[in-house]
């Protein structure tokens, strides 16, 4: 498989040198209104077209659905992935879908896991075992609420359980996380979280061990924190 060459950056701004694949992160973390999502996603597709890159745009509001989507280098939309639990902001404003969809890319399989989605260990679960290899998390966290035990019981935690490397971006923080022994420290990060941008990143899907699955890590910080991130 090809290796996936990361650029994590404000919408719209040039990608890093080299990068194949581009992940916008807002400053506000929101979704976009649905009343400008066919607009911005056509900019999106001009954008990946432009500067031949896999692109995911900041989530939108889709027939009242939040949602995720993947853009290929061509500028073709290849799908969306709805969001399936709603966090306390957007509880009342989105509907919930039970599907999840896999995308097939040169750099393996592919999930985009939709803001609180990330707290829920069977989408991570459900997804490894259809095939993912790399999860990308697009969440929004509210001002003042960030701490690290976000990181751990999210994209770290998801990471674990899918034997995957998770891209997690969000308006507070962004970061790569993969399982331990993949990571440099082995502490379970390619990139720690941090707010600067742009984030770049080397991901070779190849290095995922077939069939190994880590034993998932963070009950306890599930029990503890959990109501306090999805309510």
């Amino acid at each position: 498989m090809q290796e996936l060459s990361l650029s994590v950056g404000e919408p719209f701004t040039s990608p890093a040198w080299g990068a194949n694949f581009v992940v916008f992160a807002g400053d506000t973390g929101r979704p976009l209104p649905e009343p400008q999502t066919k607009d911005y996603i056509s900019r999106c597709c001009k954008y990946a077209r432009q500067h031949n890159v896999w692109l995911v745009p900041e989530r939108f509001i889709l027939m009242g659905y939040q949602c995720m989507s993947l853009i290929n280098p061509e500028g073709k939309v290849l799908g969306a992935q709805k969001a399936m639990f709603g966090g306390p902001v957007f509880r009342s404003i989105a509907k919930r879908s039970s599907l999840l969809e896999l995308f097939r890319t040169e750099f393996g399989g592919v999930f985009l896991c939709v803001d609180v989605d990330v707290y829920r260990p069977e989408v991570a679960k459900v997804a490894s075992n259809m095939g993912a290899q790399i999860i990308i998390c697009s969440q929004s966290v509210a001002r003042g609420d960030y701490g690290s035990h976000m990181v751990l019981t999210g994209a770290w935690n998801a990471a674990q359980l899918a034997g995957a490397f998770v891209i997690a971006v969000s308006n507070q923080f962004n970061c790569v996380c993969a399982p331990t022994q993949l990571s440099p420290a082995r502490e379970g990060f390619i990139n720690l979280p941090g707010i600067k941008l742009p984030m770049t990143a080397k991901i070779s899907a190849d290095r995922l061990e077939d069939g190994w699955r880590p034993k998932p890590l963070t009950r306890k910080l599930y029990a503890i924190h959990r109501g306090e991130l999805i309510g």
